[in-house]
């Protein structure tokens, strides 16, 4: 189940660069929502591992799913947070509703689990417009 928290500690997230549109994939927990975009945009985590989302923006985001492997639909106001445990292995793509899609175009970003490996990174090209709004 997803759950949202108020008051999200200023700096939890810092050090997680490099997500925003690059092609990277980090090995991280926390996950910033900023500039209408995630930060990191493509995250690993061990299987049992529970994700932060934090709003750092003033514009309400949400933490929907885009994929069939999970169910969550949230709305995350500026200033706090949503959490999810992970706890089967696979890739779980997620989007914002106001400011993405289910096509990953837009505020999108995807979740790599235990022996889930994300085969195509955001942000990698294509038709992947690069995660911003």
């Amino acid at each position: 189940m997803l759950q949202t928290t108020c008051g999200a500690v200023a700096g939890i997230l810092a050090g997680c660069a490099g997500g925003g549109g690059g092609t990277s994939v980090e090995e991280t927990t926390d996950v910033a929502m900023v500039n209408s975009q995630f930060d990191p945009r493509n995250v690993h985590v061990g299987a049992g591992a529970t994700v932060t989302w934090t709003n750092e923006d003033g514009d309400a985001h949400t933490v929907t799913s885009a994929s069939d492997n999970w169910d969550a639909d949230v709305e995350v106001p500026g200033g706090e947070t949503a959490t999810h445990t992970f706890d089967s292995d696979g890739v779980y793509d997620v989007y914002c509703r106001f400011h993405g899609s289910s096509s990953l175009s837009g505020m999108s970003m995807r979740v790599g689990v235990g022996e889930g490996t994300i085969e195509q990174p955001l942000g990698s090209g294509g038709g992947d417009v690069g995660g911003g709004y």
